[in-house]
C-alpha cells in the first residue's frame, strides 16, 4: 500500500539518502562550425573577444614624397618597397576567424601545429618565413629588435628636439616633441609595425623602435610574428589584416564567398600629414574656445573614442593653443604645397603622355613583323 504525502515527509532521514534518478551519458550536439574553428575553445574566444575587436589597416606609403627623408631612409636600407605598398583587400571575418584560432604552441617547436593556424578546416603555414615570403622580401641576417636593451635617456635624445632624458613618472611621450622626421616615421610605425590609434603619444616601445629604425635594419617577418602573438593575447585591435588575408589566399583558402572587407585608410604621404598635424592644433583651438565661452570645455571630462580605422589623432596633451592668423597662415601653406604638388604631378603626366605619343608614332611607322 503507497504511503500518503503526509508518511513521506515524516519518513525521517533515510528518504533523504535516496540516490537522485541517473542522467543519461549522451554526447552534447557541436555549438559551433568546426570548418571555421579549431576547438570549442577558439569558437568561444571568436564569440567573446575577437569577434567584437576593431581592426586597423595597413596603410600605403607614397615614396616619392619621402624619397631624401628618414622614412625614404629606412625604406631603402630594409628594402621595404613592397611592404609599404598598397596593401591587398582584407576581409573582416578571416582576420577575426585568424586571431580566434591562433593557439597556445604556436611557438613550440615540439607540438605538431607549430607554426600553424587553423583556417576553413585546414592548418595554414604562418611563421617569420612565411611572412617574408608574402612581401617578397629575402631571409636575410637582419637585426633582431631588442627593446629592453636600449637606454630611454639615448631613445630620447635621438627622436625629440629639446629633450635629454625621459620624462620622470611617464610611461609616453608627446607626439609634438619628436623631431619631425620621426613623426614621419612614427606614420608608418604606427600603422604598419606596431599598430596603434593612439598616436598622439608615443609608448616607450614604439619611441625604442623608432630609434632603433634611425640606423639599423629590422626583422620584419619576426617582430610582426611575435606582434600578431601579443596582439592574440592583449586586448588591443586587431592588426595586419591584408598580411593575414593575402596568407590565408597563398595557402588555398577560398575567399570568393566573403563580402565585409576591412575599412582602408588614406595613404601616408606629404599632403595628409600636414593636413593631418593642422587637423590636431584645429582641434586643441577649438577646446579651448570651447573651453572659455562655456566655462569647462567637457563638464563631466569625457573623452570620444578614437576611431580604429580612421587612425585618429587625438590629443591629450596640454598644449599651446594657436591664433587665428597662425592658422590662416597654416592653411596658406597647406594650399600653396596642394599647389606645388599637383602642378608637379600634372607635369609628370605630360611628359608621360608625350613619351607615349612618341612610342605610338614609332610603331606606327615601323609596325612590328606579323608572327610566323
Amino acid at each position: 500500500m503507497p504511503r500518503s504525502k503526509k508518511q513521506t515527509q515524516e519518513a525521517g532521514p533515510s528518504s533523504e539518502k535516496r540516490k537522485a534518478p541517473s542522467k543519461k551519458t549522451s554526447k552534447q550536439p557541436v555549438t559551433y562550425d568546426e570548418t571555421k574553428f579549431e576547438t570549442e575553445g577558439a569558437w568561444l574566444v571568436y564569440k567573446k573577444d575577437t569577434s567584437g575587436r576593431n581592426i586597423i589597416s595597413e596603410r600605403r606609403v607614397l615614396i616619392s614624397d619621402f624619397a631624401n627623408e628618414l622614412l625614404g631612409h629606412v625604406i631603402e636600407r630594409n628594402k621595404w618597397e613592397t611592404f609599404v605598398a598598397t596593401p591587398r583587400v582584407a576581409y573582416v571575418e578571416i582576420v577575426k576567424e585568424f586571431y580566434a584560432n591562433i593557439h597556445d604552441n604556436l611557438d613550440n617547436p615540439e607540438h605538431p601545429n607549430y607554426q600553424q593556424v587553423y583556417m576553413r578546416g585546414q592548418y595554414i603555414p604562418f611563421s617569420p618565413l612565411v611572412i617574408l615570403r608574402y612581401y617578397g622580401l629575402d631571409n636575410t641576417e637582419n637585426d633582431v629588435f631588442e627593446a629592453a636593451t636600449t637606454n630611454l635617456d639615448e631613445v630620447v635624445t635621438s627622436i625629440c628636439q629639446g629633450i635629454d632624458h625621459w620624462p620622470d613618472g611617464r610611461s609616453t611621450l608627446n607626439y609634438k616633441t619628436l623631431l619631425p622626421q620621426v613623426r614621419t616615421l612614427d606614420k608608418m610605425v604606427s600603422a604598419n609595425l606596431l599598430p596603434t590609434t593612439h598616436t598622439s603619444t608615443v609608448t616607450m616601445e614604439r619611441a625604442r623602435l623608432l630609434h632603433w629604425l634611425q640606423t639599423k635594419t629590422l626583422d620584419i617577418g619576426n617582430y610582426i610574428f611575435c606582434n600578431v602573438w601579443h596582439i592574440r593575447n592583449n586586448r588591443r585591435c586587431l592588426a595586419f589584416p591584408s598580411l593575414i588575408t593575402g596568407i590565408c589566399e597563398m595557402s588555398g583558402i577560398d575567399l570568393s564567398q566573403e563580402t565585409t572587407r576591412v575599412k582602408r585608410t588614406m595613404q601616408i604621404d606629404r599632403i595628409g600629414i600636414r593636413s593631418s598635424e593642422l587637423y590636431m592644433t584645429r582641434n586643441v583651438a577649438s577646446s579651448s574656445t570651447q573651453g572659455k565661452i562655456g566655462g569647462q570645455g567637457n563638464v563631466h571630462g569625457e573623452t570620444e573614442p578614437a576611431q580604429d580605422n580612421l587612425m585618429a589623432e587625438d590629443v591629450h596633451d596640454t598644449v599651446t593653443a594657436p591664433t587665428l592668423a597662425s592658422l590662416s597662415h597654416e592653411i596658406r601653406e597647406i594650399r600653396a604645397f596642394q599647389v606645388q604638388e599637383a602642378e608637379a604631378r600634372r607635369r609628370e603626366h605630360d611628359a608621360l603622355a608625350a613619351q607615349m605619343t612618341q612610342l605610338l608614332g614609332y610603331f606606327n611607322q615601323y609596325p612590328p613583323s606579323p608572327p610566323q
